[in-house]
């Protein structure tokens, strides 16, 4: 629907300016191509109409549909993530190097990274203060996860561990601005 509306926009717009440049006849007010410009003025409308048409639908209906989703879906996501980060700190001494790594990675690819991604719709929900705070807790969590991935990696198991709480706070702290 873009592609078309931009195509008609700037072909009205060509069309309009080749027809505005002719001059008109001696003896004559108006040029001969005044009729097809002012159809290449229409085509130009109706194509930046269908090139602006689907913006305003979709910022329309993103409030009334998608906030209520992007909003449960974050908690969701913010909630599952400290479900999933309790089991691994129950079972953080037990685990080799390789168990942590392979933990980490989940944690960020299923939780962490999709969280990131809706960060436009977290601060359209929550506002630009709160939404930055809740991004910038999480951001520090992910930090911190990523810390834990470079120490277990590099065999610093006691940074690991240590590394640990400072990580799961930072989510309970995103977690807690977003019910703010």
């Amino acid at each position: 629907m873009r592609l078309i509306g931009f195509l008609l926009f700037s072909v009205g717009i060509i069309m309009a300016l080749i027809c505005a440049a002719k001059l008109p006849a001696p003896n004559a007010t108006w040029s001969d191509m005044y009729f097809i410009y002012g159809i290449a003025m229409v085509v130009a409308l109706v194509g930046l109409v269908l090139l602006r048409l689907p913006q305003a639908f979709l910022q329309k209906c993103n409030p009334a549909i998608l906030s209520d989703q992007t909003n449960s879906s974050a908690m969701e996501l913010l909630q599952e993530l400290l479900v999933d980060m309790h089991t691994f700190g129950k079972n953080i001494n037990n685990l080799d190097k390789v168990e942590i790594t392979k933990q980490v990675n989940t944690l960020l690819d299923t939780y962490v990274l999709p969280f990131a991604a809706a960060q436009h719709e977290i601060i359209d929900l929550l506002g630009q203060y709160q939404g930055v705070e809740v991004l910038a807790a999480a951001a520090q969590g992910e930090r911190l996860l990523n810390r834990m991935w470079s120490a277990a990696s590099d065999d610093h198991k006691a940074e690991t561990i240590a590394t640990y709480p400072k990580a799961l706070a930072a989510f309970r702290e995103a977690h807690r601005l977003c019910k703010d």
